[in-house]
């Protein structure tokens, strides 16, 4: 039985089929990073399929910011399956650093649907802070666990699409300021009504925990504390007064 045949790629196809250039090839093969299977006379090089998997190697490694000098020393040391580990680690890495530059990209589209400008003042902190946030929940509220979840994980956040009803809100009593509509109007009413319903979806039963909220909303001090958002002091008080109307005149 005739022995396998081996398959040669010349310096070109190989540079083609790793997507490296063919100055790069020579380069590894000059400082004696890999060297080609055969070199004719006339200098021609050419390249095994394991010549293939030992580029695929050293592409990985370098993808992982392994200096070409350290590259040789490891080189037939670690498997494919470790490298792979390795990569899709830093893989991970990455997506964890695009997500977080998604969040910050909703957090200023975000406060610029609020505010019609960014206000770097409110901005900063917030995106400084977000992943380390000064105080927590349970150091201002006696919760349970199921309500620490709730606080920590489902309230909506200017960095993600959660927040758009609640900004929507806020804009609305932005409005009513503005045209000097009473929490009492109509306008102030109907606000009341859906800042009740999404508050009802978010906190379900545990009515004591939305007046905590409440109560930390209304806090400058607090808010921030949390790397919650500013929301302005008028726009809080109408919201407050729109409820209050609302429960006592029309949700009976």
């Amino acid at each position: 039985m005739e022995g396998l045949k081996i398959i040669y790629f010349s310096t070109g196809q190989a540079a083609k089929k790793l997507g490296l250039t063919v100055r790069t090839l020579r380069y590894y093969d000059q400082i004696g990073l890999l060297h080609p299977s055969t070199k004719s006379e006339n200098g021609k090089r050419s390249y095994s399929e394991t010549d293939l998997v030992t580029l695929e190697k050293i592409t990985l490694l370098k993808n992982l910011a392994v200096p070409l000098r350290d590259i040789e020393l490891i080189l037939h040391k670690v498997s494919i399956d470790e490298l792979l580990a390795i990569h899709q680690q830093k893989l991970q890495q990455k997506a964890m650093e695009i997500q977080q530059a998604l969040e910050h990209t909703h957090t200023l589209r975000n406060s610029i649907k609020i505010e019609g400008e960014l206000n770097w003042k409110q901005l900063l902190p917030l995106v400084d802070n977000e992943t380390n946030a000064k105080s927590s929940w349970n150091d201002l509220l006696s919760v349970s666990i199921e309500e620490s979840e709730i606080l920590q994980h489902d309230l909506p956040k200017m960095e993600n699409a959660s927040a758009d009803k609640w900004i929507n809100i806020i804009k609305r009593v932005q409005l009513c300021l503005k045209h000097q509509r009473a929490p009492q109007s109509e306008d102030g009413q109907l606000v009341a009504a859906d800042i009740l319903l999404l508050s009802s979806e978010l906190f379900g039963p545990h009515i004591a925990l939305e007046k905590a909220f409440w109560d930390v909303r209304k806090s400058p001090e607090a808010s921030s504390s949390l790397n919650l958002y500013p929301i302005d002091s008028e726009v809080l008080q109408f919201i407050e007064d729109a409820i209050i109307f609302y429960e006592q005149h029309i949700k009976e």
